[in-house]
């Protein structure tokens, strides 16, 4: 895989997930955060974010799983609400997320290979049809390119040109 597709990839998710840890900097009383990211069909596909002791309590647990386990924990989790769930470690962390400054400080707790898996599932569910691990750089930067074109209305397209014309301003 493209290593500059990985870290484009790594940040986007890094930033997305951080707007729900800055939230939840609000709720001092909760210790489980859920991000959702997709609801399709369905389907289901969030980031949680739990801590050892409640990840310890999911029934069928393998000891590999366990091993990987820090005081505070990132999930990804696909599911259709009924036949089962895809879980995977996407990272983790023995201070709470809520500690993080940034995204690109969230990056650094992310492991790559679950995180590509989620993420090619997360894509699925949404109906993008692209595989980005064998996409060089450029090639991954027009299949975004044609998404955004494509999921996106003339008069979104219109209300981002207008905020991008006054941000040169």
């Amino acid at each position: 895989m493209d290593d500059k597709v990985l870290q484009e990839l790594k940040l986007a998710f890094a930033c997305d997930v951080y707007e729900t840890v800055k939230a939840a900097r609000k709720n001092r009383d909760e210790h489980v955060f859920r991000h959702t990211m997709a609801e399709e069909d369905g389907q289901m596909v969030f980031a949680g974010m739990f801590p050892k002791k409640d990840i310890m309590e999911f029934p069928n647990m393998t000891e590999e799983f366990v091993s990987k386990l820090h005081t505070f924990n990132l999930l990804g989790v696909v599911t259709d609400g009924e036949s089962g769930l895809d879980m995977f470690y996407l990272g983790g962390m023995n201070k709470p997320f809520t500690s993080l400054a940034s995204g690109q400080e969230m990056v650094k707790h992310l492991t790559d290979e679950p995180l590509m898996a989620f993420l090619e599932m997360y894509f699925k569910v949404k109906g993008i049809m692209m595989d980005f691990t064998v996409m060089n750089y450029e090639e991954f930067l027009q299949a975004i390119e044609s998404e955004v074109f494509k999921n996106t209305s003339f008069s979104q397209m219109n209300e981002a040109q207008i905020l991008l014309d006054a941000m040169k301003n």
